[in-house]
C-alpha cells in the first residue's frame, strides 16, 4: 500500500466516524423542522374555523378572541420550547464528537506501528545500496543497524515475491555473514530449489555446507561440488573446494585426485597447500590392515591420546541463568584456530544439568579418527546451550569461548562463561 492511499483511506475513516456522530443530530434538526411547519399549519387552520364559527353564529366574537389568544400563547411556549431544545443538543454533540475523535487519535497512535512502517521504508530504500556492498564481499563493513535494515528489507521483498531467488540468495549470505549457518543454508537451499540450474547459488549453498563442519553438510556439500565439476571439470576453484571438503572427511582418494590437479598452480609457500600435503600424508599413513594387534607406539600414542587436551570448567553469566534453555544439551568442542575448518576436533555432549560443573576433552573425543586434537596447534573450544544435538548454530541456544594452545601430552584447565545468545 503507498503512502497516498494509506492517506486516503485514513481521511475516508475519519469522515466516516464524524458522519456517523453527526447523523442523529441533523436527523433531529429535520424532525424539528417538520414539527414547526405541521404546528403552524394546525394553527392556520384552527383560526380559519373559528372565522367560520363566528360566522354560523356556533361562537361569539369574545369566545373566537380569547381562542385567538389561547393559540397565540401555546404557539409561542411551543417555539421557546424548540429553541431551547435546540441550544442544549449542540454542546453534547460537540462535547461526544471531540472526544471520540481524540480518543481515535489515542488509540490510533499507540497501535499504528508508524515507526515500524517508517523504519520498513527506509530499509527499502537502502537496500540496494546494501545489497551491493554484500555482493561485492564488503559485508565485514556492515554495521548492526546496516545489517537489521537489510535483513528487514529483505524480508519484506521475499512476503511480496516469495518465489525470488536472487532475494533468498542476498538472504542467506547475510545469515552467512554474521554466522547464522543454519537459517543461512536454509536460505540459499530455497534460492538453489527455486532455480536449480544457477551454478553460483549451488557453490554458494556448498560453501554455506562446508563451514558448519558437520558431516552430514560435509557430505552433501562433497556431492554438490561433485555435480559441478562434472559440469566444468577445469574449474581450479571447485577443485581446491572438492580437495578441502574430501580432506576433511578422510577421503583419501578424492583428496589426492583433485589436490593433484591444482597443487601446482598454487604458491608453494600457499598455506592451504601445505595444510592439505600434511593431510594428505596423514591420510596415507593410517592404512593400517584390519585385525592387526597394535604396536608397542601405538599403545603408547592411545595413551598420548587420553592425555591431550583439556578440562572445562563451565559456568553461566547472570543473564544466561534467566534466560537460557534449561533442556538440551551441553555440547562441548574444539575447532582449529589457524584455519577455515569449521569442522570439530573433539566433541563431547551431555544433558543440560547444574552448572558449574567440569567436562573433560581430549583426543579420544574426536569425531573422525583423522582428526583430532593432536594434528592442531592451537584452537578455540566453545560450549553451547543447544536445543538439539547439533553443533550448527540455531536461534535461541546460547554459548561461551575460550583460545588455548594445545599442549601434546598435557590436560590444560581452561574456565568458559556461557554469556551470548545466538
Amino acid at each position: 500500500m503507498s503512502w497516498s492511499e494509506f492517506y486516503l483511506v485514513v481521511s475516508g475513516l475519519i469522515t466516516l466516524v464524524l458522519l456517523i456522530i453527526a447523523f442523529p443530530w441533523l436527523k433531529r434538526k429535520n424532525h424539528a423542522k417538520q414539527d414547526s411547519l405541521s404546528n403552524t399549519q394546525i394553527v392556520k387552520q384552527r383560526l380559519a374555523e373559528l372565522e367560520r364559527e363566528v360566522d354560523e353564529g356556533l361562537i361569539s366574537e369574545h369566545d373566537k378572541r380569547q381562542a385567538v389568544d389561547e393559540l397565540k400563547l401555546a404557539l409561542v411556549d411551543e417555539s421557546a420550547f424548540q429553541a431551547h431544545k435546540k441550544g442544549n443538543a449542540k454542546l453534547p454533540l460537540v462535547i461526544g464528537g471531540a472526544l471520540a475523535l481524540g480518543a481515535g487519535i489515542v488509540v490510533y497512535s499507540q497501535v499504528n506501528q508508524m515507526s515500524r512502517v517508517v523504519q520498513a521504508s527506509e530499509a527499502i530504500a537502502a537496500l540496494p545500496e546494501l545489497s551491493q556492498q554484500l555482493t561485492s564481499g564488503n559485508a565485514n563493513n556492515l554495521t548492526q543497524q546496516d545489517i537489521a535494515n537489510l535483513a528487514l528489507a529483505i524480508r519484506q521483498r521475499l512476503r511480496n515475491e516469495p518465489e525470488d531467488d536472487t532475494g533468498w540468495m542476498y538472504f542467506g549470505r547475510l545469515m552467512l555473514s554474521i554466522g547464522q549457518e543454519v537459517q543461512a543454508i536454509e536460505a540459499i537451499d530455497k534460492a538453489v530449489s527455486l532455480d536449480p540450474t544457477n551454478s553460483s547459488s549451488r557453490i554458494t549453498l556448498a560453501q554455506a555446507l562446508m563451514t558448519t563442519g558437520d558431516v552430514n553438510n560435509l557430505e552433501r556439500a562433497q556431492q554438490l561440488l561433485l555435480g559441478l565439476l562434472d559440469e566444468n571439470p577445469q574449474n581450479d576453484n571447485l577443485a581446491l573446494m572438492m580437495a578441502v571438503v574430501s580432506a576433511q572427511l578422510g577421503d583419501l582418494d578424492n583428496t589426492k585426485r583433485f589436490f593433484n590437479q591444482v597443487k601446482d598452480k598454487l604458491p608453494k609457500d600457499s598455506d592451504m597447500s601445505k595444510r592439505l600435503t600434511a593431510r594428505l600424508n596423514e591420510l596415507e599413513g593410517q592404512s593400517i590392515a584390519l585385525g592387526a594387534l597394535p604396536s608397542q607406539g601405538e599403545i603408547e600414542r592411545d595413551a598420548q591420546d587420553s592425555q591431550t587436551g583439556f578440562t572445562v570448567s563451565i559456568e553461566l553469566s547472570q543473564s544466561a541463568k534467566e534466560k537460557a534453555p534449561t533442556s538440551g544439551h551441553l555440547i562441548v568442542f574444539a575447532q582449529d584456530l589457524n584455519s577455515g575448518n569449521r569442522m570439530p576436533a573433539a566433541v563431547v555432549k551431555l544433558p543440560i544439568g547444574e552448572f558449574p560443573l567440569s567436562v573433560r576433552l581430549t583426543a579420544d573425543n574426536a569425531m573422525m579418527p583423522q582428526y583430532t586434537l593432536l594434528s592442531l596447534s592451537d584452537v578455540r573450544i566453545t560450549a553451547r546451550l543447544s536445543l538439539d544435538e547439533n553443533v550448527a548454530v540455531a536461534q535461541g541456544e546460547w554459548q561461551g569461548s575460550v583460545e588455548s594452545p594445545v599442549k601434546q601430552g598435557q590436560i590444560t584447565p581452561i574456565n568458559i562463561t556461557i554469556n551470548k545468545e545466538l
